[in-house]
């Protein structure tokens, strides 16, 4: 489902990826997305990466460690690019901006050897990928197309100049430097669409003998008094379901 308020942005980033694919690779807008928690950032991306039949590598910047720290270290995180180094993919990197966002604290400098190591990876033919086994391997990552994703403290972000203000390093805007950002889906917008998800008719399916309208204006007032408190964004609809349908357990 897309909501007009994404129209904008699926077009946009659709256009981008389609760039990437049909040069085979050679040819790699690498970018920025910003926009509020819970805009569908993650999801429509990887929507565009299905309909394209792209593989989609996901990864958490905000968990990730130094190489040689323990925890999860990119090289670690990219092991999946394995199955998949002779074709075009797309590596997602959600929360980027946990790796640099101060937020009145002093950066770890582990965060900014993580920085260093995408930078890396950005300008390298190969990267390192540390296998199940306790070795490392070379892989192909010059047919990768890095996407950059964060929700920045919600700030309303839209420009390379923008993100700098925010702490991204100079090092970043010539090899990212294309910016798109999503938008807040309003409430009364999500409220037209509950019947229409997938997980709204699965439960029905399951409750046959649920009434559905009343179904509908029990989730629509959740999601009312949930908004207020736990701002989650398109999130919200699939939780507050799962509420209703669990609720008399």
């Amino acid at each position: 489902m897309i909501f007009p308020q994404q129209e904008r942005f699926y077009a946009q980033a659709s256009h981008i990826i389609n760039v990437f694919l049909e040069s085979e690779g050679k040819i790699r807008p690498h970018f920025h997305v910003t926009g509020p928690s819970g805009s569908g950032k993650s999801y429509l991306l990887g929507k565009i990466a299905n309909e394209l039949s792209m593989p989609f590598l996901e990864i958490n910047a905000a968990g990730l460690t130094a190489e040689g720290l323990s925890g999860n270290s990119l090289s670690k995180a990219l092991r999946k690019l394995r199955e998949h180094w002779n074709r075009p993919n797309v590596i997602f990197v959600d929360e980027f901006d946990k790796l640099f966002q101060r937020n009145g604290e002093k950066t770890e400098d582990f965060r900014t050897m993580v920085q260093d190591e995408f930078l890396t990876s950005l300008e390298s033919k190969y990267t390192s990928i540390f296998t199940e086994y306790g070795k490392y391997e070379p892989v192909v990552i010059e047919n990768s197309l890095f996407i950059f994703a964060g929700a920045y403290s919600n700030q309303k972000i839209t420009t390379i100049g923008e993100l700098k203000d925010a702490g991204l390093r100079t090092e970043f805007v010539g090899r990212v430097p294309l910016v798109l950002s999503t938008e807040e889906v309003p409430l009364h917008e999500m409220r037209k669409h509950i019947a229409e998800l997938d997980l709204f008719k699965n439960y029905m399916r399951m409750f046959p003998h649920t009434r559905r309208q009343q179904a509908i204006n029990w989730v629509v007032n959740r999601m009312q008094e949930q908004s207020r408190e736990t701002p989650i964004g398109i999130r919200l609809m699939n939780s507050t379901i799962h509420q209703f349908f669990m609720k008399d357990i």
